[in-house]
């Protein structure tokens, strides 16, 4: 009689690489912002400006990924607040180019 052994097959999780995170929220259209702010709205997200909230830079995040939201969501905290104040950062970027152009 034969003996099987039991062989484990692990897989191993590849990690995201942000690197180009702000060159793929750049590739995003207004369709991505309001699908996130409206995923947002529909969990009851109270923000009064929805730019302000983790959960939608999170969704606008995983968005421009290509990944599911639940992957941003399972991030270690410092990879997860890196993630969302870039996405702040890239989102408040252009108000700051018009007010500078204004300015000048």
């Amino acid at each position: 009689m034969e003996k099987k052994e039991n062989m484990e097959v692990i897989e191993e999780k590849e990690e995201l690489d942000f690197t180009e995170l702000e060159n793929r929220l750049d590739e995003l259209d207004s369709n991505a912002f309001i699908n996130a702010e409206r995923a947002c709205r529909m969990t009851g997200d109270p923000t009064p400006d929805i730019v302000y909230s983790a959960n939608f830079r999170a969704r606008l995040a995983a968005t421009a990924m290509g990944v599911p939201f639940e992957e941003i969501r399972k991030l270690k905290l410092r990879t997860y607040t890196a993630v969302i104040t870039r996405t702040l950062n890239f989102l408040l970027q252009s108000l700051g180019e018009e007010l500078t152009r204004r300015n000048s």
